[in-house]
């Protein structure tokens, strides 16, 4: 994501990507919105495959360090996968990784893209700015997850 200044300072094209959270302060790179389009698997077909996983639905919020990549992202409803079939529902959850490192273990994508029901901000620099977000069920190979159990 490049603004003008920073694309310049780069030595690239801007994406276009300067925003803020009003006319009373300077515009920062960040996201806007965020979609990953459907692929061609079953949400059932997806779960199924899994032994033994986490069933994210939902997030309560996080953090990328956008130099690294590096990011963490709270669960905010969450089920345990067991044999292939969504149990328990686990509280406190995170998922902690790296963005590109990640892209990189999908394994299988949902046929059930859609943006999120609720609305999400992006904070940076003091601002908070609304983003869209949306993404089908999406199997990784692995990611770690932290947490403090079922609930």
């Amino acid at each position: 994501m490049q603004d003008r200044l920073n694309a310049r300072l780069m030595g690239v094209t801007s994406t276009g990507s300067g925003r803020r959270e009003s006319y009373r302060v300077v515009p920062q790179p960040r996201m806007c919105n965020t979609f990953m389009p459907a692929g061609t698997s079953a949400p059932e077909e997806i779960v199924g495959s899994i032994e033994r996983g986490l069933y994210a639905t939902s997030f309560s919020g996080g953090q990328v360090e956008i130099s690294k990549g590096d990011f963490v992202f709270m669960v905010a409803e969450g089920y345990l996968i067991e044999g292939g079939k969504i149990t328990a529902p686990v509280r406190g959850a995170t998922l902690v990784g790296n963005g590109p490192d990640a892209m990189t273990k999908v394994t299988m994508v949902g046929v059930d893209a859609r943006l999120a029901n609720r609305s999400y901000t992006c904070g940076k620099g003091g601002q908070r700015v609304p983003v869209g977000v949306g993404i089908p069920t999406v199997k990784l190979a692995s990611c770690t997850v932290g947490g403090t159990g079922r609930g």
